[in-house]
């Protein structure tokens, strides 16, 4: 998306169009393109003749008929290419909230499907954000938790963007902000969390307008002027990338550009750069190279970096280790092609389609034949998820459905309402009584019973999500107490437990820390706490004092601290006498048993070069006079073979691991893949690698940096690599 389209969208004028039938028109051309049935033209006309009877002289703020919202934000839904229940849904979604239609109406007219996602419509706008952060990320769960199919999710985002759009025609300024807000704080974060990008960028840049309405106008002219969205500018962008890759004979691929969006822009300035000037923001243009296969992606990456110098640090191979979400592709930022640092995404068709819209990709593919384009991770999650959607229905057990649900949001976390209906996020398995101390502290310190939906439960009782919690307490009577500990599943609720117990015994408890203070002043011949000649108690107040001694319990130091402090002289007298023989045994003990490749009964001498001593980090060779152990650096290691090296590790130590760094000279038809999958063959971690043009023959200089547990994996890389006989030769070899 550039910045033009990006405008056009937050620019709602522009695009007015007092006439929804034109935009109805457009969904059905969107729709025929990729749904099959029949029945597609007609469904979605009904559905629409049906809304608009519906909302027949509502009227919004911006002046168009109301029936002009549901039409633009089922244009906007569009984009993801939803089924038909999808569409029909997102016309229909303010229908049983906001006009005068019944449940049974609606199952009569469009079925129990789209009955059900209308209802659980209505049940996510009842999630609110009351401008208190601390509950926001229980809302955004609990938001994707009570929408138990994810179209929900999809039209409820759609209908978000479209109010967006329409915000500024609202007279009441702090009613904008307020809705920017919870737009930027729960919606954002729920399209980001599930990897929708363009509906994040329109959303959260539409809430920066609002909210930061100067920062946006002058990112926004910068941009505009700077990065011109014309053909003539467009095609030259784009023509750097195509020409150096046709140059090497690669002509099945695409390029896509973006320019990064105001609000990204301004998150950097402020959070990360710490700037006001946007020009010290170097990746506002960046590339993206749409491969048929994966093999070509790696192609692709050696040929730009063949031609621009890479940053070595910034390059990312998401292909080779998936992020978390499913997310594949190649990231590279490269210096040379304009006068900052461009970035460079490689990745392949289905790549592109699942980090564009992730959960939404399997609407994208469901026409195909090919169900293996979509990540299978994701497509598991989406199958297992549908699967049990279809299975639950109202009658049946909500534990049921929740149990067998095991995904992010309903396997750790349970999402309880007060009598109130705020929000309490409670780890899985919480009882009421752990439900009790995060409402309130005199909740917890006066229990008296538990009402979940109506009836009165046991204290050890656990509460379902969804489920409806009220705690009665006694009005003058403390009942928390040590036994109430194993009913409490939460290390937080135990903490505050603990904490109010450890004061209600105060006393004994400052009593068995002035004991244990007095046995060791005994220990250095000084007076004891509150005696005569004690210096301790003069320099504390009470409270501070008892404060300390109530610490030491659980902080040991704290009574040494205490004890410098009041007699420094002294206590450096007698540290000292017990420190110097300390230190002669930790050096002892820490340079003495040394264990070579798991064997601790080998003999072995200390380099009297390098004398490696704790805490160098160290590594054993092995000679015609017995084993030597070197620190890592020592010269002597410069020429040695990897076959005379040997993992070597002090006995308290864990063995160690080493990093190597080999730079091999290849020729230029050299598959940078096949050399790279010797290293996998022998299950060696590949830390980074870089590949670059020799200046002075027509060779590649290839460069692998790896961790290993024993230097003999070596010799193993080393037999690989002969393998290619003269076309790759190591020049160089370090070992840190």
């Amino acid at each position: 998306m550039d910045i033009i389209q990006l405008n056009n969208f937050l620019d709602y004028k522009k695009n007015f169009n007092p006439d929804p039938q034109d935009l109805v028109d457009k969904i059905i051309l969107k729709a025929k393109k990729y749904l099959k049935a029949d029945n597609v033209q007609s469904e979605i006309q009904r559905t629409y003749e049906f809304v608009k009877k519906a909302h027949q002289g509502q009227m919004r703020l911006s002046g168009e008929p109301y029936i002009v919202h549901p039409v633009e934000s089922t244009l906007i839904l569009m984009e993801l290419k939803p089924d038909l229940a999808s569409i029909q849904t997102c016309l229909l979604h303010d229908v049983m909230e906001d006009c005068d239609v019944t449940a049974q109406q609606m199952e009569k007219e469009f079925g129990p499907e789209i009955l059900s996602l209308c209802e659980w419509l209505v049940k996510v706008s009842k999630v609110r954000y009351k401008g208190e952060d601390r509950q926001l990320e229980t809302i955004k769960k609990t938001f994707l938790a009570m929408a138990k199919d994810l179209r929900v999710i999809f039209v409820k985002l759609a209908d978000r963007m479209h109010n967006m759009q329409t915000l500024s025609f609202h007279p009441e300024e702090s009613k904008r902000i307020k809705i920017a807000n919870e737009t930027i704080k729960i919606y954002v974060q729920i399209a980001k969390r599930l990897w929708l990008y363009h509906f994040q960028v329109k959303l959260e840049n539409a809430c920066f307008k609002v909210l930061y309405p100067q920062e946006f106008e002058k990112i926004n002219k910068f941009l505009v002027k700077s990065f011109p969205s014309t053909d003539k500018h467009i095609r030259r962008w784009v023509n750097i990338i195509t020409n150096i890759l046709q140059r090497e004979w690669i002509f099945d691929f695409s390029v896509k550009w973006r320019i990064k969006s105001p609000y990204r822009i301004w998150e950097k300035m402020k959070f990360k750069y710490k700037t006001s000037e946007i020009s010290n923001i170097f990746d506002l243009l960046a590339f993206r190279v749409i491969t048929p296969s994966i093999e070509e992606c790696y192609t692709t990456l050696g040929i730009i970096h063949k031609y621009y110098t890479p940053l070595i640090k910034k390059i990312k191979d998401y292909i080779a280790v998936p992020k978390f979400n499913g997310y594949k592709s190649i990231h590279t930022t490269v210096l040379g092609m304009f006068k900052f640092p461009v970035e460079i995404q490689i990745r392949t068709k289905e790549m592109e389609a699942v980090a564009e819209y992730w959960v939404a990709a399997h609407y994208a593919y469901s026409d195909t034949d090919s169900p293996n384009q979509v990540n299978q991770k994701q497509a598991e999650w989406m199958r297992k998820l549908q699967e049990l959607v279809n299975a639950y229905t109202e009658s049946e057990s909500k534990d049921q459905f929740k149990d067998k649900l095991n995904i992010e949001l309903l396997n750790k976390e349970s999402f309880v309402y007060t009598p109130k209906w705020d929000i309490i996020e409670l780890p899985k398995g919480s009882t009421v009584l752990d439900f009790a101390f995060y409402v309130h502290t005199e909740i917890w310190l006066r229990f008296k019973n538990a009402i979940v939906n109506g009836e009165i439960v046991p204290i050890t009782h656990v509460p379902n999500t969804w489920d409806i919690v009220q705690i009665n307490t006694f009005r003058y009577r403390y009942t928390a107490n040590k036994y109430r500990s194993s009913i409490l599943k939460t290390p937080s609720a135990k903490n505050k437990l603990l904490k109010y117990l450890k004061a209600e015994n105060m006393d004994a408890l400052i009593q068995k820390s002035t004991k244990i203070l007095n046995d060791k002043l005994k220990e250095y011949w000084l007076p004891y706490l509150y005696a005569k000649e004690d210096n301790i108690s003069t320099l504390y107040e009470k409270k501070d004092l008892q404060k300390k001694l109530l610490d030491a319990l659980d902080i040991k130091w704290i009574y040494s601290e205490l004890i410098k402090s009041a007699y420094p002289k002294k206590y450096k007298e007698i540290k000292a006498q017990s420190t110097k023989q300390k230190i002669a045994n930790i050096i002892w003990n820490k340079n003495r048993n040394i264990i070579i490749d798991d064997d601790k009964l080998l003999n072995y001498v200390l380099c009297p070069e390098c004398n490696p001593q704790y805490p160098h980090k160290i590594i054993a060779k092995t000679g015609r006079n017995g084993i030597k152990i070197h620190k890592i650096d020592c010269k002597a290691l410069k020429t040695v073979h990897p076959e005379n090296l040997l993992e070597a590790h002090r006995e308290w130590q864990n063995p160690q691991t080493y990093m190597i760094n080999t730079t091999v000279l290849a020729d230029k038809k050299i598959n940078v893949i096949k050399f790279l999958e010797i290293f996998m063959k022998i299950n060696i971690e590949i830390n980074s690698f870089s590949v670059k043009s020799d200046e002075n023959t027509d060779k590649k200089i290839i460069k692998v940096t790896r961790w290993i547990n024993n230097p003999s994996q070596n010799l193993m890389i080393r037999e690989e690599i002969k393998k290619f006989g003269d076309s790759i030769k190591i020049i160089k070899r370090e070992i840190e």
